[in-house]
Order: C-alpha cells, then structure tokens, then sequence
C-alpha cells in the first residue's frame, strides 16, 4: 500500500499490476476495483479494518471485466457502485473467466468451489453524477459501462491511459476515441495532475498525461490505417496480422502476450469501418 496523494491510497496486485485506489476522508471510505488475489484482497480488508469507522463505506467498479469484479464479493456489507450502463452480458463473461482462471491455477475464493454469483443490489450511477466525493463519468469504448471519476484534481480512468497496455477496444472505437476526448476535456476543468490507470503506474504532471494520451490516439490512428491498407490490398487475414504484427507501442513490439488483445481490436476495427467486406479467418 502506498499512499499518492492526501486521502488516497493504492494498493497493487501482482496480477497485470492492477491498481485498487482507496479514498479515505473523515465520512467516506470508498474502494474502486478491490484486487484480485485473495490474500491481496484480504490485506484491504485488514487496513480497512484497522480504520476508524466512517458513515459510508463503498466498492466502487470502473467496469465489469472479471479481474475488477473478482474483489466484490469480500466486501459484503460496503454500498456496491456501477455505471447505469452495467453490461450484465459482460459481467457474465467475466464470471465465467474467472472460474476458469481459479480452477486452472487452484485458486480457492469465499464461495469455491463453484462461479462466483452475479453482483446483485447495487447502486447504478448516471452519467455525471456526485457520490459523496467524487465526480463519476461515463467513458464507454474499453467496454460499455467504463467509468472515470474524479476526486480533487485526481482522476482515474479503468482501463485507459496504461503504459503497459495498449487501447483495448472491447466495445467501440468510437466511443473509445470520444472517451479520450471527454478524458482531457475533464483534465482541463478539474485541473487534473495525476492519473491512475488501473493497470501499472500512475500519470503524474502534464507532461506525462499528454504523453499517455499521444500514445493511445496514436496506437488506434495507426491500426485504423493498417486496417485500410489491409482492405485496399485484399490481403488475407494472414497477411494483414502480419501487417499489424508489426506495430509499436510506448517504443516498444507489442509484446506476444498481448496479441488477443491486438486482434480483437483489428476484428473491432474492421467491423466497423468495412462492414461491407468480410473478414474470413481460418
């Protein structure tokens, strides 16, 4: 655990170096994206203990991918926060991801053996709505229901702005680029500068932030153009993996495990901006 900035706390899994961020005030304890292993988790929940108590304790999701639900279920009595967009198809997969993760790697949670349950009587947040400290906004494009939230000049993003993750565009290209957008947008009118992505270190000054963003406009700039090459050409599905094999990110190959992730996007791209031409995969 470690603490950034006054009032806020985070913790890092070992898992994809995902970030639980705390915020701690004299009335609030609120928890976004409460880890992944359980002992991980479990070492939140005895520094959560070992606080005075507050009048709200919360866990708050910034989407409904398997490794920011996993930590829901430990936390039973906080208030439970998702976007009003909640993608429950999503949510459903993810169930289904991590049961096989914890029975591929013998992992015993509370309700092993077994899924875990679908989250059930949560608050769903509008768009642009207060929830005692911060600010939540809906930033689709990672997948339907991400959200960001300020709090202070903080901002945290879910999935967005990594340096260790290029843009994945599990959702729309469109609303992943608009969400950018909407992203700096929120950075000009809150005087953000700091940014945590839940995924490796945080953004910290506007040199770095502008730097976070370049690099996202410019991995979905490039693949858009590969992806209109590629058409153009009428290369193969093959071919056109090799073509966009070859891409960079933060000046470095895309590393091997990440390629499912690369070619999602490149079948997401293609679906939208070539609906007339199909793409036949082996």
């Amino acid at each position: 655990m470690k603490k950034i900035r006054d009032h806020v706390y985070l913790f890092r899994s070992v898992m994809q170096q995902l970030n639980t961020v705390a915020i701690l005030t004299s009335r609030e304890l609120i928890v976004i994206d409460p880890g992944f292993f359980p002992d991980e988790i479990q070492a939140i929940r005895d520094w959560s203990l070992s606080l005075r108590p507050t009048s709200l304790r919360a866990v708050l999701l910034t989407h409904s991918d398997f490794d920011h639900v996993a930590g829901a279920p430990y936390f039973p009595t906080y208030d439970l926060l998702v976007s009003s967009r909640w993608d429950r198809n999503n949510e459903a997969l993810s169930l289904r991801a991590l049961e096989r993760f914890d029975t591929e790697f013998y992992l015993d949670r509370p309700w092993s053996p077994g899924p875990m349950r679908p989250l059930t009587r949560y608050q769903a947040l509008a768009d642009s709505v207060s929830y005692g400290p911060l600010q939540v906004f809906h930033t689709p494009g990672h997948t339907r229901d991400s959200i960001s939230i300020v709090y202070q000049n903080l901002l945290i993003v879910g999935d967005y702005l990594s340096v260790l993750e290029f843009p994945f565009i599990n959702s729309s290209s469109t609303d992943y680029l608009n969400s950018l957008t909407r992203m700096q947008h929120l950075i000009a009118e809150y005087a953000i500068d700091l940014v945590v992505s839940q995924h490796g270190p945080p953004a910290r000054g506007s040199d770095e932030i502008s730097r976070r963003f370049a690099q996202a406009f410019t991995y979905i700039e490039e693949l858009q153009n590969r992806v209109t090459r590629a058409m153009a050409e009428r290369l193969t599905w093959q071919q056109t993996l090799a073509l966009v094999d070859t891409m960079t990110f933060n000046g470095r190959p895309i590393a091997p495990g990440l390629f499912p992730a690369h070619h999602r996007n490149l079948k997401t791209l293609w679906k939208e901006y070539h609906q007339h031409v199909p793409l036949t995969t082996p």
